[in-house]
């Protein structure tokens, strides 16, 4: 649903935004992949040294990340050595951890140039791989994530977008954007925001104004009236949502007009998994 205010803002109900296709998010890997391959074509000497968003990690050790999780897909026996047998799981706070540890470890010999040609060549069969999934196995509940399915079409080009942005903001490159995908990854962010509010909003009704490379107005929440108003840039609103950013930098980052309590506690709590 949207809701028609002025003379050309569109404010859309973030709860109603239509779900991700199957097929629609294979398209996304797709071009996720490509567009993180041809950046990673375009670093170069002390690119790969800049720190991140991600703290412990350098672009080098980001894209180690990149590289070990796509070759993670491209045959059942590595996804199971790196996500079920991997020793260092047991030892992570998060299983997650654990499985980025060994990406990266496994990676701190090879060239810069041998780990984007083992992203460049597991790509492809990762990306079919996660798309032949039988429906049964994408039922697969996985905790603290959801389900194989939503691992696959959601999290891993929700993941690849965001570090093609950590790495762009660490090396000063200019990170390509168009509405239609990267528009639709950021929808697919709010429409997780808004599912995990539903029963937390206690009536709140918070309207937020995206800025920036992709623009946009949504609703949380069903008042007339919202509570309060909240203008964030496009880069902004994934570096809170992923929590690399803390709500304090988020809101000095974001105009608030209406109850700036109702502002904090939305970015308090708009976090996803990414």
């Amino acid at each position: 649903m949207s809701i028609s205010i002025g003379v050309n803002k569109i404010v859309r109900k973030a709860g109603d935004i239509p779900p991700v296709a199957h097929a629609e998010a294979g398209q996304h890997s797709r071009t996720e992949f490509e567009r993180v391959l041809a950046l990673l074509e375009s670093l170069e000497g002390d690119d790969w040294r800049q720190q991140t968003y991600c703290t412990e990690w350098t672009v080098r050790e980001m894209v180690a990340h990149l590289a070990g999780s796509m070759t993670g897909s491209t045959s059942l026996s590595e996804f199971i050595r790196q996500n079920v047998r991997n020793p260092y799981i047991k030892e992570a706070e998060e299983p997650v951890d654990g499985v980025n540890r060994l990406q990266v470890e496994e990676r701190a010999d090879k060239t810069t140039a041998e780990i984007i040609d083992e992203f460049r060549q597991s790509g492809p069969s990762a990306i079919k791989n996660r798309q032949k999934l039988p429906w049964l196995v994408r039922q697969i509940p996985i905790p603290d994530v959801g389900n194989v399915g939503y691992l696959m079409d959601i999290i891993y080009p929700r993941d690849e977008w965001m570090h093609r942005y950590d790495i762009c903001a660490a090396t000063g490159k200019k990170m390509v954007i168009t509405p239609e995908h990267d528009g639709r990854l950021t929808d697919l962010v709010l429409l997780d925001i808004a599912k995990k509010l539903k029963k937390q909003l206690a009536g709140r009704t918070i309207v937020l104004q995206i800025t920036g490379a992709v623009t946009g107005t949504y609703q949380f929440g069903n008042k007339a009236e919202p509570d309060c108003t909240l203008e964030i840039d496009l880069f902004d609103l994934h570096l809170r949502a992923s929590e690399r950013i803390s709500v304090d930098d988020a809101m000095r980052r974001t105009a608030v007009s209406g109850d700036e309590a109702a502002a904090r506690w939305f970015l308090s709590n708009a976090t996803v998994l990414y």
